[in-house]
């Protein structure tokens, strides 16, 4: 199987670490919380036959250099992308994004601080967590995000035993090859506390006003066996969207793309039915 090529950019302070393969329209992945490039390993070889793929590690994630409270915000991650686009000189013309990715690119979609053609969202968290937790969900992010023994010790308790049973618990079964990625991630501090710095800094508040001013074609994917993000998340953001459609995907959870790549492939190109 051919390879990615992999590089760091330097952009908004920050070193990020960039894959990338093939050549013709760019196509820029971005992955979702606590996840990394590695997400979209077996997607880019699909993809890189007939397009330029590009895909890069969010700040502290996998191997981009940790950022500073501000960077670990939306708009923070947001600017962030759109920094390492222009540091390339290059202009997506389809955007893809996972999880929390799909909330990053659609503000920098809304803000024209990228301007695709086209967006694809694949189980996009776009609103905050409801039920009894949510008020207590960002102080104790905040709490561990900010106390640096809390990523060590998170790190020490991590096994792939746990690992795995973490990865179905979002209604997900993945390869073996993908446990042992997260694994390697959730074995790193640094990583563990990325993610918990994006948690509590994210306020997810203003999303449907992205939404209303996104121009681009639209496209929500949802597993309906998500357990990580409702499925009808897709449905209400693509009600906001002004050219915009939901598809539910049967049999599928939060890391779809990595469950069933060759499909995630197929709705990147159009070609799925």
């Amino acid at each position: 199987m051919i390879m990615p090529s992999r590089k760091h950019i330097n952009a908004e302070g920050l070193s990020w670490f960039v894959a990338e393969m093939g050549q013709g329209e760019t196509i820029l992945l971005i992955h979702g919380t606590a996840a990394s490039v590695h997400s979209w390993r077996d997607v880019m070889p699909l993809l890189a036959d007939q397009y330029h793929v590009v895909a890069l590690d969010l700040p502290g994630h996998g191997q981009t250099q940790s950022g500073n409270a501000t960077q670990y915000t939306l708009q923070g991650m947001a600017t962030g992308v759109a920094a390492v686009m222009k540091e390339m000189k290059l202009q997506p013309n389809t955007v893809v994004g996972h999880s929390a990715g799909a909330a990053i690119l659609a503000m920098a979609c809304a803000r024209k601080w990228i301007l695709p053609q086209t967006y694809i969202s694949f189980n996009g968290a776009f609103y905050p967590y409801g039920g009894a937790a949510a008020g207590l969900f960002s102080p104790i992010a905040k709490l561990a995000a900010f106390n640096p023994l809390v990523p060590r010790i998170l790190s020490g308790f991590a096994s792939r035993t746990k690992v795995e049973k973490l990865l179905q618990d979002t209604g997900s079964t993945i390869n073996p090859e993908g446990v042992d990625y997260y694994f390697s991630l959730f074995k790193q501090p640094a990583h563990i506390a990325a993610a918990l710095g994006m948690m509590a800094s994210w306020d997810l508040r203003g999303m449907d006003d992205n939404f209303v001013r996104m121009t681009q074609n639209c496209v929500f994917v949802a597993g309906d066996g998500d357990k990580a993000v409702p499925p009808d998340t897709a449905d209400r953001a693509t009600a906001r969207c002004r050219n915009a459609k939901s598809v539910h995907i049967k049999g599928l959870g939060h890391l779809l793309h990595e469950e069933n790549p060759t499909l995630a492939a197929e709705i990147i190109k159009g070609t799925y039915k």
